[in-house]
Formats: C-alpha cells, structure tokens, sequence
C-alpha cells in the first residue's frame, strides 16, 4: 500500500480512541493519521510511512521480513526443563496445591468418607426396631452402591458399607422369619362360647364313652402377641365346687420345649387361661402343678356347678397290653368333644432327667386340639393323657401318649387325698 492510495487526515471526533492497526497504540484528536481505502483500517501517519503501507491483517504483505529488535526469539534451555514440574490430577481426594515457589511436589489431601456407607449403616440399625424387609433391602442397597463409589476412588467408608450390607441382609431375614412364625400360628377365631357339642348326641351313647366325653375339658391359653392356643384337659376330681384336671405342660405354658434346658426351667409366664366344660359357661382357670423334670404334664383347677361333667374312671395300674382297643376324647382342630378309636401299637420309654417316662403309642387319630386330651381303654377307664403326634407329612398312625401310672407316681400335693372315692374305680 503506497501514500498514492491513501490519505492523511488529522483524526477527528469520529476517530478517536481508534487503535494503530501497526503498533496497537491509540488514536487521539488532532493526530496526523493515514486511513486505508482498502480495509479502512486507522494507521499512525508515522508507522504507516515506516512500514510501507496498513498494518491491517487484509492489506499486511503474507510475509513480512522482521528485524531483529521486531521479533525476539524465545529459547528453552535444558535447566528450564530441569525445573519444570507436572500439573496435578484432581482425581479421589486430591486438590490443586497453592502456588509453591519451592517447586516441592504437592500432597495428597486426607480421603473423606463416604456418605452412602454411612446411610446404609444407619439404615440397617434402624431396620432393627422398625420393619427390616424394607429399611434392610435400602441398607443393602445403599452399601452395594458406597462399595462401588469406593472402589473407583480413594474414599474411605469400606468397613461401614460392607456392615450396612450385613446388617441389612439380616434385617431382611430375620424380619421375613419372625412374619413367617407370626403368621403361622394366628389367634383361634372362634369364642370358647361356641364349643358346644349338640346335647341329643350325647343321649344313648354306652356309658364308658358317655362318662369319658363328659370329662373333658377345653382348654385355651392366650399369651402376648402368640394369640391364642387350644387344648384338651381331663377332669379327675370334683370336690366342693372346683374340678381338678390334668393336662399337657406345653397347653399350659407357650414357652414350653422338648429341650433338656427349657424343660429344666420354670414356666415365666402362662398366659390366661380359659376353660369350658361341658354344660358350664368359660371360666378363668388356676395352674395347680407343672410336672418336674421337663414331663409334659400339668394340673389346673377351674369352677363348676354343672351337674353335666363328670370325673374321669381310672386305675391305679391299668391293663393294658399292644393291640388293645383304645379311644381318644380331645377337641381336635377346634371340633369340641371328639371322639376317634385305635389300637395300642407299642409302649415306649423316654428319659426326662433321671426319671423312665412310660409313653404309649397308638395309630389314634390325633390332631392340634387332642393335647392334654383322655386315652381311655375299650372299658373307659383312662389309660394315658394324649401328648403329641407326628408329623403328618411324612406319616400316618402314630400317635403318643403319656401313660397315666406316670402321674400317680409323681404323686402330685393337688391330688393328695386320704380317701379316694369309690367311683374313681369304675366308669
């Protein structure tokens, strides 16, 4: 770009503060200035005659030659690169260091924890007392994902999330099996008012079955958030208003086991207990007796003035020998005053502490409602208080009974009596 093509021109209000396109320097009022009639661009007049032309990006040759004070040259030495230091990475814990003049590499900061581990331990806790299948489900979620954030970072929290995956995993399970037992053994429906056997079905029966249906008992024990359960008893003596029956340790009392150590211990609670006999409204009935040494029999006393319900016959050494007629009187599945038959299939021993308890076996039909329930022979007399059966599952036909002679030995203080009456020797 020559002076020919260009004009000079003092800059004018329009142009001030305008930059040189040469040297960046500013345009004031009244400086000599050359305006390019290419680009336009504002040019010093001085730089515009030094440099030959606009200083503009356009109009600048594509090469321009640059002296030596125009164009400093920038050297790297081998003590530069000695000296120079790697960027940090921000990555898992570590931060940008402030500027350090010493040129020292900077330190890791300390890890925190991670939050997700925490919340999935305090979860798990809470689905202790609350409902655990779904706080523990949470908690196990929460740890699995805190374990996966840890092992892509440098984070602490390993040990708080693999507890809060434990610990939910039992919530879950624990939860799962206390609902399970809960809801197994739901409270009986029906009031003990309701089992009432139909009267005319007791007229004409043969005396021995008449007199045994008319001992029976129904037993019903509530207990906490266990419900209620049902069971059977065996009135033995009526004196002065009040019957004595015996029963099954385990109707009586929930917390009863077949384990050495629960048959050692004392009952610590036996519920309420409610009984019905025949003809009689429910009446609140009193534990008398638990047999020692875990043998699954007990003693109550309830009040009666029902002309109705009679004490059960009985011997003191009964004759009873494998394959006689035997018959049961319980209130099996809740169906009151039930009478099944079967044959005495074997006598077994079992060893409660250091007594031989005498148990008869039976092919009996013997269902929940039967415990604590009368075993009479084809004579009527009570041979045996039924026990327990098997699992039916996996058989059929044997059922088992405590032997009635195992009672007189224990020689229980409610049954002490200097005189027996007479009619306990006959149906």
């Amino acid at each position: 770009m020559t002076d020919s093509s260009s004009r000079f021109v003092s800059a004018d209000g329009r142009r001030v503060g305008a930059q040189c396109r040469h040297c960046s320097g500013e345009v004031f009022l009244g400086d000599s200035i050359a305006v390019c009639p290419r680009c336009g661009g504002v040019n010093h007049e001085t730089c515009w005659q030094q440099r030959g032309g606009c200083g503009s990006y356009e109009c600048a040759p594509a090469r321009r030659v640059w002296g030596a004070e125009e164009a400093p040259t920038l050297r790297v030495t081998t003590d530069d690169l000695a000296a120079a230091r790697p960027l940090p990475v921000v990555r898992g814990g570590y931060s940008l260091p402030a500027p350090d003049t010493a040129g020292f590499a900077p330190e890791p900061a300390s890890p925190r924890a991670n939050r997700m581990a925490i919340a999935s331990l305090l979860t798990a806790l809470l689905g202790i007392p609350l409902f655990g299948v779904v706080t523990g489900l949470v908690a196990t979620i929460l740890g699995s994902i805190a374990l996966g954030t840890i092992h892509q970072t440098r984070q602490r929290g390993r040990g708080l999330a693999l507890a809060g995956v434990l610990l939910g995993i039992a919530d879950v399970v624990g939860w799962v099996i206390f609902l399970s037992l809960a809801l197994s053994h739901p409270g009986s429906n029906v009031q003990l008012g309701d089992f009432e056997p139909d009267p005319t079905a007791l007229e004409n029966l043969p005396p021995h079955i008449s007199r045994a249906l008319r001992a029976n008992a129904l037993i019903e024990t509530r207990s906490g958030w266990r419900g209620a359960g049902i069971g059977a008893g065996v009135v033995l003596r009526i004196e002065d208003g009040t019957a004595i029956i015996v029963t099954n340790r385990h109707v009586v009392d929930p917390d009863f086991s077949p384990t050495a150590s629960a048959r050692a211990s004392a009952p610590s609670d036996t519920g309420q207990l409610q009984v019905k006999l025949l003809g009689a409204p429910v009446q609140p009935g009193k534990l008398l007796w638990i047999a020692p040494d875990g043998i699954d029999l007990a003693l109550l006393s309830v009040s009666v003035d029902a002309t109705d319900v009679k004490a059960a016959p009985w011997r003191e050494k009964p004759r009873l020998v494998i394959g006689d007629d035997v018959f049961s009187i319980g209130n099996p599945q809740h169906l009151d005053w039930s009478h099944s038959r079967g044959v005495v299939s074997q006598f077994r021993v079992q060893t409660c502490g250091l007594r031989k308890v005498r148990i008869i076996q039976t092919d009996t039909a013997i269902n929940p409602g039967n415990s604590g329930g009368g075993l009479y022979d084809k004579e009527g007399m009570l041979v045996g208080i039924n026990t327990w059966t098997n699992d039916k599952r996996f058989s059929e036909g044997l059922s088992f009974a405590v032997a009635v002679e195992v009672l007189w030995d224990l020689d229980p203080p409610p049954l002490r009596s200097p005189a027996k009456p007479k009619e306990w020797e006959r149906p």
